[in-house]
């Protein structure tokens, strides 16, 4: 597994929900948005063969982390 890889699915959800968070103050725009970004990402790379069903999985599940944490830290810590 690309650990690498899914560290920075979650850097990049985590720095995307904060954002969006402290923007919108809306937890399910946030959630909505973000998902959005990375569902479209995974399907692009799966069309170009760069991931299997598994791997657009795992990336998935470390971008709800990012978020998770993004929208706690900008909620419990910024705010």
């Amino acid at each position: 597994m690309k650990y690498k890889d899914k560290i920075k699915h979650l850097v990049v959800s985590f720095i995307l929900a904060l954002i969006i968070f402290l923007i919108t103050k809306s937890h399910l725009l946030t959630i909505f948005l973000v998902l959005l970004l990375s569902l479209i990402k995974e399907l692009s790379d799966q069309r170009k063969g760069k991931n299997t069903n598994r791997e657009s999985f795992a990336d998935m599940s470390a971008d709800v982390v990012g978020i998770t944490l993004g929208i706690l830290f900008s909620q419990y810590i910024l705010l």
